[in-house]
């Protein structure tokens, strides 16, 4: 299996994924990665391949990141009975159930109230993202009384397990700890799901098991914090970036939400899907055999040049359908929805609180992650 992939090694998929990636894409688009154990798939046809056929790509894959980290849950398994443990969760994330009356009546002040104690110089990810993102799910969870710290300390041990692509048992003990603390903080709720509103109670009415609720609810964690904090800290730098865009948004409110999706697409806060074969296949000329792991690089697809215009370029006319932050197929982001309101709205306030808001030249913004990928700063001036 030797070939490009070979040189490719974790710590530069960590500092810059992007050009390795576009080399994937020209030279070997279905490409199998030594460091990581697994093929790596970048075009944006051949991952939509690969979840329209789960009985060849299975989600049950073994081993699995996922549920080493979380337990087994709805992204480890296949219709039909991903289909009904989903269906089980899914209301609580809709516009008209939980998700919708938190984004109506609580999230911008929430927003705000972060806003409130800044002053002059701040960092936007550690000061105001990361606890909008975390309050917020916590609050819609029905966790919100263990405070947006706890929950990103949740977060953080998790995703650093799941990221955990060459098995370093430090990072492994990190997400072990998390996993055990939030297991122990969701079955109290549980108990209590008759006196605490919120998803783990809907959960619990909707007849989903004690595993299936406290597995999915890491999931819901470890999924929806990052990406929406990511998302602000993008958006916002992007504005503050360029005066073409912050002008047009400023002229058009309405482009707000063009440019959340453009920046989704363009910049990919959570980077892969994985699956596992079931037969001995071939995709895209690359021999898969039965048991490999098999990566969907949504960061690829969604610059995949023979899918996108321009890929690398944010245009807010853009009109090839949608991107694949989120995924493609069954096992697409079951709090999407939630996500671009937390970042439409964290933007809007942000911004409305801080109408001369600028970058602070002394810091430049550094991106970083594969797996999970945002500014580790964003620092600004008011």
């Amino acid at each position: 299996m030797a070939g490009f992939g070979a040189s490719v090694s974790l710590d530069d998929l960590e500092r810059d994924p992007d050009p390795i990636l576009a080399a994937m894409r020209r030279e070997e688009p279905v490409c199998w990665v030594p460091e990581l154990e697994m093929w790596f798939v970048t075009r944006w046809d051949d991952v939509a391949d690969i979840e329209s056929r789960p009985e060849v790509f299975t989600a049950a894959t073994e081993p699995s990141f996922l549920a080493r980290a979380l337990g087994p849950n709805m992204l480890t398994s296949d219709p039909p009975e991903h289909t009904r443990v989903q269906q089980k969760f899914s209301p609580t994330f809709q516009p008209g159930g939980t998700s919708g009356d938190f984004v109506a009546t609580r999230l911008v002040a929430l927003a705000d109230g972060l806003l409130e104690p800044l002053r002059d110089r701040f960092d936007v990810m550690s000061a105001y993202a990361q606890p909008l993102s975390a309050a917020a799910l916590a609050e819609v969870l029905g966790l919100g009384d263990h405070g947006a710290a706890a929950v990103w300390r949740w977060c953080e041990g998790l995703c650093t397990d799941i990221a955990n692509f060459t098995n370093d048992p430090e990072m492994t003990k990190l997400g072990e700890v998390a996993k055990v603390e939030l297991g122990t903080a969701i079955r109290a709720t549980m108990s209590n799901a008759g006196a605490v509103a919120g998803g783990i109670a809907n959960f619990v009415a909707a007849g989903a098991s004690e595993d299936e609720i406290i597995n999915n609810v890491r999931l819901m964690i470890s999924g929806g914090i990052n990406e929406p904090r990511d998302g602000i800290g993008l958006v916002t730098w992007v504005l503050l970036a360029r005066d073409d865009l912050r002008s047009a948004v400023a002229e058009d409110p309405r482009l707000m939400r063009r440019l959340v999706e453009e920046v989704f697409r363009v910049y990919t806060p959570v980077g892969t899907v994985t699956r596992q074969a079931t037969v001995d296949v071939e995709l895209a000329g690359s021999p898969i055999r039965a048991g490999d792991l098999v990566s969907g690089i949504l960061r690829s697809v969604n610059l995949d040049e023979a899918h996108w215009d321009a890929p690398y370029e944010i245009r807010l006319d853009r009109r090839e359908g949608s991107h694949a932050a989120f995924a493609l197929g069954a096992h697409r982001c079951l709090g999407e929805w939630l996500g671009r309101q937390e970042v439409r709205v964290g933007v809007d306030r942000l911004f409305a609180a801080f109408p001369d808001l600028r970058l602070d030249a002394t810091r430049p913004v550094d991106l970083h992650g594969f797996e999970f990928r945002g500014p580790r700063s964003l620092w600004v001036s008011t």
